[in-house]
C-alpha cells in the first residue's frame, strides 16, 4: 500500500495541502492521482520508466509526482525557469519516455523528439481506460525520483533516489523533530528540489499538512505564517534574513515550533541573533544525494556548538578522507544517472571534520577556496564580514586569476548607500579580517545572482569576469 493510500484509508478528509485559500484533503489529492495514474498507464508507462515533469510548483505537480509513485514510474521534476538549451541538456541526460508540461509552458521553443503531454489533457486521456490494471508493488530499491542538484557551479547532476531512501530520510526526520498530526509545514522551497519534495513526502508519511507557497517572497511567506496555523518552515539563511528584516518578521518566526535552516553555511551573526531571540532553529546539513538533511542540530539546545553542522541522524555515518566528508546510510542515493552505483556511500566534496562527540564541522568545498599570494581564503568568511558593514545588503566573493597574486579576492556587493568609495569598504574590513583576505576589487551590482533556493550562482559571477 502506498503512503497516499494509507493516509486516505486513515484520514480521507484531513487537510493535506493548503495552497493559497484552496484546501485539498488526502482524498481530494488521491482522486486526481488516480486519474493521472490511469492516463499514464494508457500512455504505456511501465515501472521504472522516466517521466520528465516540466511544471511550476503547485498542486498539479504534486499530483503528477504521486501518480508516478503509484505506478512505479520515475518522476523527474525540473525547474520551469530553465532555458531551452539547459532543458535539452537535461532531457538528453535523463532520456525520459514522456514529458509532462502544461499549455503555458509548451511554448514554440519546446522542441523534443520525446512525446510531450499537457497536464490539462491527461484527465481526458484516462477516459474509458478503467480496465487498465495497476499491478505495481512497491520495492524499496526501486528508483522513485530523479532530482537535479542545484548546479550553482556548473551543469547539475541527476540524482536517483529510491523509495527506501525517502523512507529512511522521512523516518529520521520524524525521530528528530517528532512531527505532530496538527503540524502545518510551510513549504516555500521549489518542489523540483529535494528540500521541497521531501517536505511533501514527510507530510504524506506522518499525516500533517503542508502550506504550499509556490515561490519565495519574504512578505508573502510572512503573511502566510500570520494568517495560517503554520508550525514548521524550511529556509536557507538568505530567506530567513529577508523575513526577519520585515516589520513583524521576528514575531512571526518566533511563533514557529521549528525553523529548519539549511542550503548552505549560516553566518555567525545570524545564528547569534537567533540564539538571542530564542528562535527554534534546527541547523541542517544534507544534499540531494542524501535525500535532504542527514545531519542536524537544535540551536537552542546547544548554542555553544552553533558553528557545527550537527550530528548524523540515525543510520547515517559520516567520516573524513583527505579532509573531505563522506556519508553512508540508507538515505544515500542509488547513484547519478549514467554513472556507477554508489553502494550507499557518497563523497560530499565538502571539507570538514568529525569530532569525538560525533559533531560534524563543515568548512568549505576545496574548489571554492581562494589561494592568493600563497594564503588560503575562505570566501564565506569574507562575505560574512562584508554583510556586517552598514549599507551592504548582499555580497558574494570569488577568486579571479591574477598574474601577481595567482588569484585575487574579488567582492560583488549590493550597496544601499550610494556614493561610498571602495576604499571605504577596505577600511571597514580592516580589523574584521586579515589584510590578505580583504578584496583587491569591489564591484557594486544591483543584485547577486541566486538560484531558486537562494544560493549564490558563482558561475555567473565568474562569467562576468571573462
Amino acid at each position: 500500500m502506498s503512503w497516499l493510500q494509507n493516509q486516505v484509508n486513515q484520514n480521507p478528509e484531513k487537510l493535506f495541502i493548503q495552497f493559497g485559500d484552496n484546501q485539498f484533503s488526502y482524498l481530494d489529492i488521491a482522486e486526481m492521482v488516480q486519474t493521472y495514474s490511469r492516463s499514464l498507464l494508457r500512455e504505456n508507462i511501465q515501472p521504472q520508466d522516466r517521466i520528465l515533469i516540466y511544471l511550476p510548483s503547485g498542486v498539479e505537480l504534486i499530483e503528477i509526482i504521486l501518480a508516478c509513485f503509484e505506478i512505479g514510474a520515475v518522476a523527474a521534476p525540473i525547474s520551469p525557469k530553465l532555458t531551452e538549451g539547459e532543458r535539452n541538456v537535461i532531457i538528453d541526460k535523463i532520456q525520459p519516455k514522456l514529458i509532462i508540461t502544461n499549455w503555458n509552458q509548451k511554448l514554440p521553443d519546446f522542441s523534443s523528439p520525446i512525446p510531450v503531454s499537457c497536464i490539462e489533457e491527461l484527465p481526458n486521456a484516462s477516459s474509458g481506460c478503467s480496465v487498465i490494471k495497476n499491478d505495481y508493488i512497491y520495492n524499496s530499491d526501486d528508483i522513485t525520483a530523479i532530482i537535479l542538484t542545484s548546479g550553482t557551479t556548473g551543469i547539475p547532476k541527476a540524482v536517483q533516489l529510491t523509495y527506501g531512501n525517502f523512507e529512511a530520510s522521512c523516518n529520521n526526520w520524524n525521530e528528530f523533530l517528532q512531527f505532530q498530526s496538527n503540524d502545518q509545514f510551510l513549504c516555500c522551497l521549489p518542489l523540483h528540489h529535494i528540500g521541497g519534495l521531501a517536505v511533501m513526502l514527510r507530510a504524506l508519511m506522518f499525516g500533517f499538512s503542508v502550506n504550499l507557497v509556490s515561490t519565495f517572497e519574504a512578505k508573502l511567506v510572512l503573511d502566510t505564517i500570520i494568517k495560517y496555523p503554520v508550525s514548521i518552515i524550511s529556509l536557507v539563511p538568505t530567506m530567513l534574513k529577508r523575513i526577519l528584516d520585515l516589520e513583524g518578521g521576528l514575531k512571526a518566526i518566533k511563533s514557529l515550533r521549528w525553523i529548519l535552516l539549511g542550503g548552505g553555511p549560516s553566518p555567525e551573526y545570524l545564528l547569534d541573533l537567533c540564539i538571542k531571540e530564542k528562535l527554534n532553529i534546527v541547523k541542517v546539513y544534507g544534499m540531494s544525494e542524501t535525500c535532504s538533511g542527514t545531519v542536524g542540530l537544535k540551536l537552542l539546545d546547544e548554542p555553544q556548538n552553533k558553528l557545527y553542522a550537527g550530528r548524523p541522524f540515525n543510520g547515517a555515518k559520516i567520516w573524513t578522507e583527505n579532509n573531505e566528508l563522506y556519508i553512508s546510510g540508507p538515505m544515500v542515493m542509488k547513484g547519478y544517472v549514467g554513472e556507477a552505483a554508489t553502494n550507499g556511500h557518497h563523497n560530499s566534496h565538502d571539507l570538514g571534520q568529525v569530532d569525538n562527540g560525533n559533531l560534524v564541522f563543515l568548512d568549505i568545498r576545496r574548489k571554492d577556496l581562494i589561494i592568493t599570494g600563497g594564503e588560503n581564503v575562505n570566501p564565506l568568511e569574507v562575505e560574512e564580514a562584508l554583510l556586517q558593514i552598514e549599507g551592504i545588503t548582499d555580497a558574494a566573493v570569488i577568486g579571479v586569476e591574477d598574474v601577481e597574486w595567482g588569484e585575487k579576492v574579488v567582492a560583488y556587493i549590493v550597496n544601499s548607500e550610494f556614493g561610498i568609495h571602495n576604499s571605504e569598504f577596505r577600511m571597514k574590513l580592516k580589523g574584521r579580517i586579515s589584510d590578505f583576505k580583504i578584496p583587491k576589487e569591489f564591484i557594486q551590482v544591483s543584485s547577486i545572482p541566486r538560484n531558486e533556493l537562494g544560493k549564490i550562482v558563482y558561475e555567473k559571477l565568474r562569467e562576468h569576469q571573462d
